[in-house]
């Protein structure tokens, strides 16, 4: 099987961060992370982003996100 690899560039406007930060701990806790751990991981929005955006990998899609970050402008 033949692997390309791409780059997807998004930029996003936040206008509620609290309600983006109570999602991405429900994500988290879906993922299996308690409250704690998740907490102890998280540094801010922008990892509310990666958690709600990046799957990883997506069953039978036929690809998987090698690597993601989120930064602030």
């Amino acid at each position: 099987m033949s692997r390309r690899v791409l780059v997807f560039t998004a930029e996003l406007a936040v206008f509620d961060e609290e309600a983006l930060s109570r999602v991405a701990r429900v994500q988290a806790r879906k993922d299996g992370l308690a409250d704690e751990v998740w907490a102890s991981l998280r540094a801010g929005t922008a990892d509310d982003l990666v958690m709600l955006l990046d799957p990883g990998s997506i069953a039978d899609a036929g690809f998987e996100i090698l690597h993601s970050t989120c930064e602030a402008v």
